[in-house]
């Protein structure tokens, strides 16, 4: 009965975690279905609260006694994929289901982190085992196929390889653009490396498509020039016509890549977004001249994802960001900075983490940031 109730808790944790949505009505409070005391109960709860770095060294307690244990290994997996050690994430989640096949929430993940690291073919792999056992997983069922439709439209893609980029292209009329994409990326990994000391922790898939594919795979609004969902994915505007836009997107796209090593468990999108647009080539310059214009919106009302933003404001949100992550960076510093996107994705508060990192009091900055990014604007 414990192990069945471990089970129910890992999968309602994991509901959530794909879910990507704190309050999801498919999450259960773990104090309901987990043992009463012990160190089980505090891996789980710390799971759930959202503290990872607790709940990993508590699963690691709890694995010394229990190795075998598929409901701990789950449990450590989810924590290590939070912690962003996708790697050691995937070694657990395998480990989970060698032991128990039918462990269906390993399966979600594992598949999920399989396609986020390129290898579409082994996340169809792992669905299809799960869904011989589980066959009313609805939601499941949909991804593995829009997978292998991906996987088929990508079976005659060719591939251009640098030292740490993979980039997937169609064929030699994309042959020039993939080549200078691994020159771009290679040159930004040691230029915003340099910057930022810190670098992606596996190697990044760069996937060029041409503009119906990439609405068509991406579903992503029309003004998105490009996206990284475990795979920087980016249309080709007629080859290299303009090489500094490819540049600047590809730029963008792969800080995304270098957040998401950093912090898995993900950080509020104007810090996302605002890291980018300040890294890209000209990003500080092309934000001054777009806050300039007059706009502002709070930090506080860009929380979410930029995609769901009205166009007319979406230059304004990334202008706005960018400057922000500015000020933060020339408070700070890179470090000060990359410790509060790791304090983020490892699941602290946001107003605990960014007072400590930023030393001052998130309220207060954003209030000093929007006198600023006003002040200069001009009047009207």
């Amino acid at each position: 009965m414990i192990r069945r109730q471990i089970l129910a808790a890992s999968a309602a944790v994991l509901a959530v975690l794909l879910a990507g949505a704190a309050g999801d009505a498919a999450a259960q409070s773990l104090s309901l279905v987990v043992p009463p005391a012990g160190v089980a109960r505090e891996a789980f709860q710390a799971l759930e609260d959202g503290r990872y770095r607790d709940a990993d060294a508590a699963f690691t307690r709890a694995l010394a006694s229990a190795p075998d244990d598929p409901a701990l290994l789950l449990g450590a997996g989810i924590a290590a994929r939070r912690l962003s050690d996708t790697a050691r994430a995937r070694a657990l989640l395998t480990r989970a289901l060698q032991i128990d096949p039918a462990l269906t929430p390993a399966s979600q993940l594992l598949g999920t982190l399989l396609y986020e690291a390129g290898d579409v073919a082994g996340a169809v792999r792992v669905y299809d085992a799960a869904l011989v056992r589980a066959p009313d997983q609805a939601r499941m069922q949909q991804r593995v196929e829009e997978w292998r439709k991906e996987a088929a439209l990508h079976d005659g893609f060719r591939l251009a390889r640098g030292g740490h980029f993979t980039v997937l292209f169609e064929g030699p009329a994309e042959e020039e653009a993939a080549a200078a994409a691994v020159d771009i990326l290679e040159s930004a990994y040691a230029r915003i490396g340099d910057i930022l000391q810190t670098y992606p922790r596996e190697p990044v898939t760069v996937v060029l498509y041409t503009q119906q594919q990439f609405r068509d795979v991406t579903r992503t609004p029309g003004w998105s020039g490009g996206l990284f969902d475990g795979r920087i994915r980016l249309p080709v505007r007629g080859g290299l016509a303009d090489r500094r836009e490819f540049e600047r997107v590809l730029t963008h796209e792969y800080v995304h890549a270098l957040v998401h090593s950093v912090a898995a468990g993900g950080v509020p999108a104007w810090l996302n977004e605002g890291l980018a647009a300040a890294l890209e080539t000209d990003g500080v310059g092309r934000a001054r001249r777009d806050a300039a214009r007059g706009t502002v919106v709070p930090l506080s009302e860009l929380d979410r994802s930029f995609g769901s933003l009205p166009p007319a404001a979406v230059t304004a949100a990334y202008a706005g960001s960018a400057l922000a992550v500015l000020d933060i960076f020339e408070r700070v510093g890179a470090s000060r900075l990359m410790g509060l996107l790791a304090d983020l994705g490892a699941g602290t508060e946001f107003d605990r983490a960014f007072t400590s990192w930023v030393q001052m009091p998130f309220a207060d900055f954003e209030r000093e940031w929007l006198e600023r990014v006003r002040s200069a604007a001009p009047r009207r």
